[in-house]
Formats: C-alpha cells, sequence, structure tokens
C-alpha cells in the first residue's frame, strides 16, 4: 500500500519489520500450542522474550515516534492513513508507558505460567499453580498503573483488549444481560423444554480420524481456501494469523461429544474468515487484521451459533455427520438440532451453550474486576469462584479442574480478555437481524450451502475496513449500534422459548 502522503509511507516503511517479529512471535505462538516438544519451554520463553523486547525497541524508536507525531499533526488525511496513525499512536503510548522489564518479565511468566497451568490443570491442584497466578497478578497490576485510567485500574487492562471499553460499560451490559439470560433458562428447565434433554448422540465414543474429515467437510463446504489456511489440534482451540494469506486454526477432539469439535472448528473458522476477508491493500501494514476483540469473536459466534446452530445448517450438515459418525447414521434432522442446541447448566465454558455462556463469562468479569479492585485476594479465588457458579448457573465445582483452572487466559496474562466473548455473542446477534432484513434469502442460502451472500455482507460491513476504525466507530458505522444486548435477548427467546 502506497499513499501521496509521504510521512505516511515512511512510517508503512518502517513499520515492517516490527510486522515481521510480530509474523514470527505469531508462529512460535501457533507452535508453542500445537508441535513444540515439552522441554523446548524455558528456550522458547527466553526466544519470545527478546523478540518482543526487539519490538519494542523498534516501535519505540525515537525517529519512528516522530514519524508517527508528525503525523498526527497532518490535515486532510483519509480514513485508512487515519487509522494507521490512530493504531500505531496508541500501541507507541501504552509501551512508553510501561518499562522494558515489565514487558521482559510479562512475557517470560507467560511461558512459564502456561507450562504451569498445564500441569496443575491436570491434576486438579489449583496450589501448584498459584504462586504463577500471583506473579503474573503483580505484573498487570503494575502493567495498569503504568497504562493509567480514570476510575478503575481494571479499566487500562480491558482497553488493551477492546479500545475504549470500561467497567461503567461492562456494568450496563452485564446488568441488562445477566438476570434476563437468568429467567430464560429458569422457564427452559422449569417448562420441561426439549432443548434441555441430554442426547444420547453425545455419549458414544467417535472415530477421531472420521470426525477430522467431516470438520475438513464442513471447511469445505464454507468455501475456505485451503491454500490460505490450515486446520491443527491443540489442547485449547485457537485461531493464529501470521500474515492474510496465512491464517491457521485448531480444534480439539475429545473421543466423545462430536459437536464440540464442530462447533470448535466453525468457531475458530468465522476468527479466520474475518483475517481472510480483510482488505488485500492493509496486508503487512498496522490495519490487517480485525478491529477488535469482540468484533473478532462477533464473527466466530456468528457462524459458530446463528449459522452453524441453526436448523438449515444442521440439516445441511446432516448427511455429513451420518457419513462419518456410525452411530448418528440413523438420527433424524430433528434429533441433530436438539443434540447440538442442547441447554444445560455445566462447569465448563468451552462447552455451554447459547443460553448458559454469558453467565461463564460474567462469573470471570466479575472476578477479574475484584483482583484489580483489590477487592478478592488470590487465595479466596476459588472459594469465590465456585460460590459464583452456583448462584448464576445453579451448578457447584468438586474440583479446581472444573473450575478455577479451566481457562488457559490467566497463565497467559489475558487479563480484561474475557468480557469480550460477551460482547462478540451480542454484537452476533445485532449482526444477525440487520443481516435477515437485507439478505431475504437468508435462510434458503444457508439450507443450499450458498453462503456467498453471507460473506460478502461481512466482508463489506466489517471485514474489509480490518482495524481502520475503533470498534466502537465501526458498530456504530456499519450496524448502527453499540454493545446492546437487546437483540441477544430476543434472539435466544424467540428460538429457544418461541417468544
Amino acid at each position: 500500500m502506497r499513499f501521496k502522503n509521504h510521512v505516511v509511507n515512511q512510517i508503512l516503511d518502517a513499520y515492517k519489520p516490527m510486522w515481521s517479529l510480530n509474523h514470527a512471535i505469531s508462529l512460535m505462538g501457533w507452535d508453542f500450542e500445537t508441535y513444540m516438544p515439552t522441554k523446548g519451554t524455558e528456550e522458547r520463553g527466553v526466544a519470545d522474550s527478546q523478540l518482543q523486547m526487539l519490538h519494542k525497541d523498534l516501535l519505540l524508536n525515537k525517529d519512528f515516534v516522530g514519524l508517527v507525531e508528525s503525523a498526527k499533526k497532518l490535515e486532510g488525511l483519509g480514513d485508512l492513513e487515519k487509522g494507521i496513525v490512530r493504531v500505531l499512536d496508541r500501541e507507541i503510548t501504552k509501551q512508553i508507558k510501561i518499562p522494558r522489564e515489565l514487558t521482559q518479565a510479562e512475557s517470560l511468566e507467560r511461558i512459564r505460567g502456561n507450562m504451569a497451568w498445564r500441569k496443575a490443570r491436570e491434576k486438579s491442584d489449583y496450589m501448584m499453580y498459584v504462586s504463577h497466578l500471583k506473579k503474573m497478578i503483580e505484573i498487570k497490576k503494575k502493567i495498569a498503573e503504568k497504562i493509567g485510567y480514570e476510575k478503575h485500574p481494571y479499566d487500562a487492562l480491558l482497553d488493551s483488549f477492546e479500545e475504549g471499553l470500561t467497567v461503567a460499560d461492562l456494568d450496563k451490559v452485564f446488568g441488562g444481560l445477566t438476570p434476563r439470560i437468568q429467567k430464560i433458562l429458569k422457564k427452559l428447565v422449569d417448562s420441561g423444554s426439549p432443548f434441555c434433554e441430554e442426547s444420547k448422540l453425545g455419549k458414544p465414543k467417535y472415530d477421531i480420524q472420521r470426525v477430522d474429515e467431516l470438520n475438513h467437510d464442513i471447511l469445505a463446504l464454507l468455501h475456505y481456501d485451503m491454500k490460505r489456511f490450515r486446520l491443527d489440534v491443540s489442547t485449547h482451540p485457537f485461531t493464529e494469523r501470521m500474515g492474510l494469506n496465512d491464517v491457521r486454526i485448531t480444534t480439539r477432539y475429545e473421543g466423545t461429544d462430536f459437536k464440540k469439535s464442530i462447533s470448535s472448528t466453525i468457531h475458530e473458522a468465522g476468527h479466520a474468515l474475518y483475517d481472510l476477508q480483510c482488505d488485500k491493500s492493509l496486508s503487512v501494514t498496522p490495519l490487517e487484521g480485525g478491529s477488535s476483540l469482540a468484533l473478532h469473536e462477533s464473527q466466530s459466534r456468528f457462524w459458530e451459533n446463528i449459522v452453524g446452530r441453526s436448523l438449515p445448517f444442521v440439516q445441511l450438515i446432516a448427511p455429513l455427520i451420518r457419513k462419518q459418525v456410525n452411530f448418528a447414521n440413523h438420527a433424524t434432522d430433528d434429533e441433530l438440532y436438539l443434540y447440538f442446541n442442547n441447554v444445560k447448566a455445566d462447569y465448563i465454558r468451552v462447552d455451554a451453550d447459547e443460553v448458559t455462556y454469558n453467565l461463564h463469562i460474567a462469573l470471570r468479569y466479575e472476578i477479574e474486576k475484584k483482583i484489580f479492585g483489590d477487592e478478592l485476594n488470590i487465595s479466596e479465588i476459588p472459594e469465590f469462584w465456585n460460590d459464583r457458579m452456583e448462584h448464576l448457573l445453579g451448578v457447584r465445582p468438586t474440583r479446581d479442574s472444573q473450575g478455577v483452572l479451566q481457562d488457559t487466559h490467566w497463565s497467559s496474562g489475558l487479563f480484561g480478555y474475557f468480557p469480550t466473548y460477551s460482547l462478540g455473542n451480542l454484537i452476533s446477534a445485532i449482526i444477525a437481524s440487520k443481516m435477515h432484513k437485507d439478505l431475504e434469502d437468508y435462510e434458503e442460502d444457508v439450507k443450499r450451502g450458498n453462503f456467498k451472500p453471507i460473506r460478502e455482507w461481512l466482508r463489506l460491513k466489517i471485514h474489509q475496513h480490518g482495524s481502520v476504525y475503533a470498534p466502537k466507530a465501526l458498530l456504530n458505522n456499519s450496524l448502527n449500534e453499540g454493545y446492546n444486548p437487546d437483540y441477544f435477548v430476543t434472539y435466544i427467546e424467540t428460538k429457544y422459548l418461541g417468544s
């Protein structure tokens, strides 16, 4: 990409080494989660932290900072140029405030803590991990103080994942969402809804190789270009973008309950599509990739839930399922639909259904807010977790792996990340509502496997813009909405209660 403004072009030329370091860091991160030998952890930690430091040095180089400062004063810049300056200025402003030793400490603890978490989760022993969690929280508290905030320390971390997001925003979101979802869940359970009846399809063991073939069949049905994209396996499914022509996802195979693997694959593929449909002119610039984590999550949730768990889509993939999963070969479309949409209050977030998922996030939001508001000690987290889960979902974990140790996020220092999952759910419902009005043949297109109109709608409204616009601005510009929970509540009520 070249612009008429020579200062912006100088910025992009100077940014290429930083992009290249990000490319390498992403590749190493993907390798760490997929194929790296476990004994390589310490060396990988050193390599990762050194590359992070190199990136920081390049970003904060006085000549580069000077270029960005000069660009901030320019008049008549286009939206793309303004986006480049905004994204880089935001990153520079944060990184200038964070000392090198904190950046290095966080990077090293991320690798060490993640390995400690894996072992602790396997043993279901919080005490095996608590010293690492304590160290990471201390680092993140220092970072929050260095970055600064207006009202709540947690705001500094929230903003790192979702530009402009605050505790005030989230209190409003969860205040308007959590009690309404709890009421819907109670109605479903009390009425003996067929959605709450456990399906027999989740019990038998499946052939992992056959379900892997099934996942690839579904990706082909969704029109994924395997020359720019690949699917692998990891403990915790994720998406990693190396560039706009190299986006990789993972799924998991547990041996039973095959919908988990299918849903994970479609979820991560939704993330990948955002990057794959970003305008090619944004490649190797600060603008490639999604506007924010919530916007990204809206794409994965849209495909996983609103498309992937809809009756037309289940009818579409039913023949593929019957072909690859032998014990499902006599299941009717309706039985498969209820299986994919089973509602059950349970312990594990990543396995949660559409109705209960946001209650899991509300729990994590409360805990993180209390941690960074100095209202909750690290030793108190497991008990608080169990108490709140019992209040919100009506189930109480009996071991740490069902509760406080189930997620990888804290071991990687990702405090402030969880709320973006719920925001993604809300935005996905807004997208669905707007899309249904624009695409008259939406339902029929899904049933026939014609996803081009849907992909194109998403490309024009969201994907093509990359990070040109801040998330709140993009939501307003493209959907004329904010983080409004009403669309999601209406979607859940309509689908599960028929109201």
